[in-house]
Order: structure tokens, then sequence, then C-alpha cells
């Protein structure tokens, strides 16, 4: 061990507080030294002595070591963000998928909505068409013709009365009273 015994690797790894990276690099080479430390305990039978850990000081403090922690550190950083995001956007797409078939069940109108859309328009399909054929009817007849025939009624014409050109009566207008 460095300087009476102690080990200076976090401020090597760790820049600064908000140094994530370094953080998770740290607690990567503390991993690596519990393996050690049980690894020694399962071999030897005892703790390890500070003789005992130099050796791996020597390997973890060197600059490769160091870089290894660190890259080490970037990639679980990587995958728990990019694991992270796809949980996130996969919630996402489930929670806008169900909003966009609620939207558009809000907009499709229900079966006997429709039923009753269709039987109006039918009704005023037939409307239409019988006003049709009336007209097409009356044009063929006449209007004298169609009225007779509608209102069952026999409609008179005065022969007595003078026409003049348009047709129209010239007699003037009798009363009953007489």
């Amino acid at each position: 061990m460095e300087n009476g015994g102690y080990n200076f690797i976090y401020t090597e790894l760790v820049k600064n507080e908000d140094d994530i990276l370094g953080i998770i690099a740290y607690s990567l080479y503390k991993r690596q030294k519990i393996e050690f430390i049980k690894a020694f305990k399962a071999k030897h039978g005892r703790d390890p002595t500070d003789a005992d850990l130099s050796h791996f000081h020597e390997v973890s403090n060197s600059s490769f070591q160091l870089h290894a922690y660190r890259d080490q550190a970037d990639k679980l950083a990587q995958d728990f963000l990019t694991i992270s995001l796809e949980t996130r956007a996969e919630a996402l797409e489930q929670y806008y998928e169900i909003k966009t078939t609620d939207a558009i069940r809000g907009y499709k109108p229900s079966f006997w909505l429709g039923v009753s859309q269709g039987v109006v328009a039918s009704i005023i399909f037939v409307l239409l068409l019988g006003v049709l054929v009336i007209f097409t009817w009356s044009l063929n007849q006449g209007p004298r013709q169609v009225i007779e025939q509608i209102f069952d009624v026999k409609i008179l014409n005065n022969p007595s009365a003078p026409r003049d050109s348009a047709g129209e009566s010239n007699a003037p207008a009798r009363s009953d009273d007489a």
C-alpha cells in the first residue's frame, strides 16, 4: 500500500462529486477487491495481510486497470440507460396505443346509432323517390289531371264564359244569392 498503508485509488477514479462514472468505476474496484479477498481466504484459510494485498493494489492501481474500470463503468451506465429508455419507450408506446384506441372508439358510432342512421336515410330516400315519381307523373298528365286524381275531385270547365287569348274567363263572377 502507498502512503502509510492507504490506497488512494478513489481520488484516481473519481474526479469530483458529480463524476458518476468514477463512482461506478470505484465500486467495480471494490467488487474486484472483495472477490480477491474471498479467493485468498478460500485458498489460505485466513484473511490477507497488507503485504498480501500489496500485489493486488499494484495491479489495480496501474493506468491500464484504471482505464479498464472507467470503461466497464461507462459500459454499465450505457447498458443501464439503454434498458431504462427501452422500458420507458415500451411504456409510452402502450400508453399511447391505449389512448389512441380509446380516442378512435369515441369517434366511431355505436352499432345501433349506425342502424338508426341507415333506417332514417332509407326513409328519406323513399320519400325523395316518391316526390320524383309524382313530379315526373305530373309532367306527363298535366296539373289538372294530377289534382283530380290525387284529391278525387272533378274540375269543371265553365263553357258559357268567353275566354280571352290566355284562356281565362272574362265573365263577371256570379253570385248564387239571386
